[in-house]
């Protein structure tokens, strides 16, 4: 037969300019409503090329909740659809339904479905009401590792399309994916020269049985083993239009496929985080980025504090109030929103394992590692850059709103300075830059904090120190004023100030006394 013809590979960009590339990811039935929204907030930062069409089908159950927190260029998939219209037809979903909720496409015979018993007629029939309704449809073939050691490829496919060919009476809004189900998590891999011999008999189908029109700007993708190391070389077979993903689609991983025809490391998406210290900075940082989509916070060490402890300290908080989501642990991590941080318990910092969780960023909250020295000990095992929450004497310094423009990418590890400083420098700056400061003071009444006593006790700092806090306010030292010179120069030496601590458990205030 004609369409068994396997035509001769060349790059994409030669054949399929007027079909867009396609990556459709299939979430399948997986994952809590938190999980879905992290996905969401991942695909809400990435980089998306603008001649690529991204499509996602979620849970049934989430699909509404997606839908509406979706960036409006990726689209929403039903993962199956019912072969007629709303009724008595319990548990199943009506392209009325979907069409609803805002979804645009809808799969259809799924090999995971096929499994079921749905036969080829049932699959084509859900396929044509579906289009019928203005969904598009991702008609799914394949076949098993019995098909493909029997070289019967190509027949069984062929069974499938004709089915589908005997509803479909117009192909404009139908993607074709080809899933060689002999090679989905069985350990064994489509090469991408198998994939494209099919998808290029796929294509000579639909020149003899639809048209060659048809041939030309049907999608036919690939639904096999896809990841982001063979995503490149898949998207540049000639016949290979994109592809519908599985388990990737639910990580990072993803973004990288869909960049496949461009491959960069700028993908956009999360950062992977982790946390070393998990005290009262620790802690809320990890609840600040629990709804941050840009973090993702994959590991935490803290030698002191066991995965049952660090559970509960997360979950209640004396100031902030119980936390928003849900929590559990086990021995080796917490689980946040149903997502595993693992938890490391080590001393140095050279020790921790990062590189096991793909940590790029650490952030250093230890009070204990603020020198470049010191913080540097965490990229001994693969990470990218630390960020120290404290002020450093040697750490290039940053107070965002300042001075965050003079960051440079060879800088590996930088302080945050401290709370303070991120209070009075972005105040200092704007009277500055505005009317010029000759002198001034600076005076701030701080809440109490970790370090001070509860009691009466003896400090070795300074005497007034060891003073009870809940009942005293205590003058102290503060290093702010110095700190803000680092981060404006033209300050430098020009502000001085004195704290007082105050028996509150939070809310902070810096006054500045300036002569302009």
């Amino acid at each position: 037969m004609a369409f068994r013809q396997v035509f001769k590979t060349q790059a994409r960009h030669m054949s399929s300019s007027s079909r867009k590339f396609f990556v459709g990811g299939n979430w399948k039935c997986n994952g809590s409503l938190g999980q879905a929204q992290e996905l969401v907030g991942m695909l809400n930062t990435a980089k998306i090329p603008a001649d690529v069409e991204v499509v996602v089908a979620p849970s049934q159950v989430h699909a509404a909740t997606v839908k509406a927190s979706l960036r409006a260029d990726v689209r929403v998939s039903g993962q199956d659809v019912w072969k007629q219209g709303n009724g008595a037809f319990t548990g199943e979903t009506s392209a009325e339904m979907l069409k609803d909720l805002g979804a645009e496409y809808t799969l259809v015979g799924h090999s995971e479905r096929r499994e079921k018993g749905e036969t080829n007629e049932i699959v084509a029939k859900k396929a044509a009401y579906a289009l019928e309704k203005g969904l598009g449809v991702i008609a799914c073939i394949g076949e098993t590792k019995e098909h493909r050691e029997a070289n019967q490829t190509v027949t069984y496919i062929t069974e499938q399309l004709d089915a589908y060919a005997a509803e479909i009476k117009d192909w404009t809004n139908v993607v074709i994916a080809y899933e060689p189900i002999w090679a989905i998590g069985t350990g064994l891999t489509a090469s991408p020269e198998q994939a494209q011999e099919v998808h290029a008999s796929i294509r000579a189908w639909l020149k003899e049985k639809v048209s060659p029109d048809a041939a030309d700007k049907t999608r036919v993708i690939y639904g096999g083993s896809v990841g982001a190391k063979n995503a490149p070389e898949l998207s540049q077979k000639e016949d290979i239009d994109g592809f519908l993903v599985g388990g990737a689609s639910l990580k990072p991983d993803f973004l990288h496929i869909i960049n496949a025809q461009n491959p960069t490391t700028n993908v956009g998406g999360a950062v992977n985080v982790a946390i070393n210290g998990f005290g009262r900075i620790g802690r809320l940082v990890l609840r600040a980025a629990a709804k941050n989509p840009l973090i993702n916070i994959v590991a935490i060490n803290d030698p002191f504090i066991s995965t049952t402890y660090m559970e509960y300290m997360l979950e209640y908080d004396t100031v902030h109030g119980k936390f928003d989501g849900s929590l559990s642990h086990d021995e080796k991590h917490i689980f946040v929103n149903g997502k595993p941080i693992r938890v490391f318990n080590e001393m140095n910092p050279a020790n921790i394992k990062w590189g096991e969780e793909q940590v790029q960023y650490v952030v250093e909250s230890t009070g204990a590692f603020t020198t470049l020295e010191k913080a540097s000990a965490h990229m001994k095992n693969g990470v990218e850059k630390v960020v120290i929450s404290a002020p450093s004497s040697d750490a290039p310094m940053f107070v965002m709103g300042v001075n965050h423009e003079l960051y440079e990418k060879n800088m590996h590890v930088v302080s945050n300075a401290s709370c303070t400083t991120n209070c009075l420098a972005p105040l200092a700056k704007v009277v500055n830059d505005k009317f010029g400061i000759k002198e001034g003071l600076m005076t701030t009444v701080h809440a109490v904090t970790a370090t001070q006593k509860t009691v009466d006790g003896p400090s070795k700092k300074d005497w007034r120190g060891g003073r009870g806090a809940c009942f005293n306010i205590i003058p102290s030292s503060t290093g702010a004023a110095k700190a803000v010179g680092k981060v404006i120069p033209s300050l430098n030496g020009k502000l001085t100030g004195m704290s007082f601590r105050v028996p509150t458990a939070d809310v902070s205030v810096v006054d500045l006394t300036a002569r302009l």
